[in-house]
């Protein structure tokens, strides 16, 4: 059954999460990448107006952590039990919140912008690293199997941890050593490295 897999042209945020879980699930999809006017051109038709869409037999499944959710207990990346699949969600759903609440400086001067990233560095930031840490096992959150819900905690690591967002340096993170050692773990897997190293 051939799969495909929509999301922008880059490789980041939910599409990044979505496109890894399917390597580490062993699947083979089409990785369709849209350019701004071809999202504008799709977005009428789409489940919920949003990207990614995972497509597998003509069905159409949108959102990131559905997407992710539904690779994951197919293909042995997900908890069996009930209750730690549950908090898996919860962290999902927080690395969500945190995309939300971070600032992104839309109609402020740079140096409102710059105030409001170290206030929610120091405050939301804080606290979901905080929060997160005291659930991982180590190296990955269940210990040594991969998770998708790891996979997603890699993705949102790995754009703080590059420097993506002005006023929020990578150091910020270095108090959180599980956060830093599961990134590390993640990022060391040999199939997420041949995904890297054949784009």
């Amino acid at each position: 059954m051939s799969i495909s897999l929509t999301y922008f042209d880059f490789d980041g945020s939910r599409g990044l999460e979505c496109r890894l879980a399917l390597t580490a699930a062993g699947l083979a999809f089409e990785d369709i990448r849209l350019s701004r006017d071809q999202w504008l051109a799709l977005k009428p038709a789409t489940p919920f107006g949003a990207l990614p869409i995972l497509e597998e037999g003509g069905r159409k499944l949108a959102q990131s952590n559905a997407i992710l959710g539904y690779i994951g207990r197919g293909h042995g990346l997900y908890p069996t039990d009930a209750w730690k699949a549950a908090q898996h969600d919860a962290l999902m759903l927080s690395v969500e919140d945190l995309r939300q609440k971070l600032p992104d400086g839309k109609g402020m001067s740079e140096d409102e912008k710059k105030a409001a990233r170290e206030a929610f560095a120091a405050g939301w930031l804080k606290q979901w690293a905080t929060t997160t840490s005291a659930q991982i096992a180590g190296p990955f959150l269940e210990g040594d199997s991969l998770q998708v819900a790891d996979i997603k905690l890699y993705v949102i690591l790995r754009s703080y941890l590059s420097g993506t967002y002005d006023h929020i340096p990578p150091s910020t993170l270095d108090a959180y050593p599980k956060l830093l050692a599961l990134h590390a773990a993640v990022d060391a897997d040999p199939v997420i490295r041949g995904y890297f190293q054949a784009r």
